[in-house]
């Protein structure tokens, strides 16, 4: 089954492993375009929070990923940047269940560009975060390097490097791969 994009705007997700400063980028580049945002959802969720997220709880997350998703684009008039996204809650899920979620692919195909930041190589504590060792991040960021790969989605990747320099390169990416 082939699954359409919805987009009558611009839709740009950030991906990549925790520790990649998602989150401050896509802030930066929501004010600098002036796009909506969608934020990243477990940053504010309660279980995620109290460490009690499980499997399904992932997939409830991302069917509310999805429905704001699909939302945004019939009253978007620029574009949509998404802190995260399907293919975050996905890995997440596999990594932590060994399952993956339903309906990450629709999530993943109505991007017109994934930006896959690379995690930084200081470690910056976060309730969020588990995973310290940074050889473990950049192996499980492999994983997702690969999965945009075999999907065959467009993505430019983000190298660590001062937010500023960051938010100039993803606009740049932006700017060549989503006509504004």
């Amino acid at each position: 089954m082939s699954i359409q994009r919805l987009n009558r705007v611009p839709v740009v997700i950030l991906t990549g492993v925790e520790n990649a400063g998602k989150t401050t980028l896509s802030e930066g580049l929501a004010a600098a375009l002036q796009w909506d945002l969608i934020p990243e959802a477990a940053r504010t969720d309660k279980r995620v929070l109290e460490g009690n997220a499980d499997q399904t709880h992932l997939q409830q997350m991302l069917e509310q990923f999805n429905h704001s998703l699909v939302k945004l684009l019939s009253t978007a008039e620029k574009g949509i940047l998404c802190d995260t996204g399907g293919l975050v809650l996905d890995m997440w899920s596999q990594h932590a269940f060994g399952k993956g979620l339903e309906g990450a692919e629709f999530a993943m195909k109505q991007a017109q560009l994934h930006l896959l930041c690379q995690t930084l190589p200081r470690w910056e504590p976060d309730p969020l975060r588990n995973m310290p060792v940074y050889a473990d991040r950049v192996n499980l960021e492999g994983a997702y390097r690969k999965r945009l790969i075999r999907m065959e989605l467009p993505f430019s990747e983000l190298p660590p490097e001062e937010p500023s320099g960051r938010l100039q390169q993803a606009l740049d990416f932006i700017h060549k791969h989503c006509p504004l």
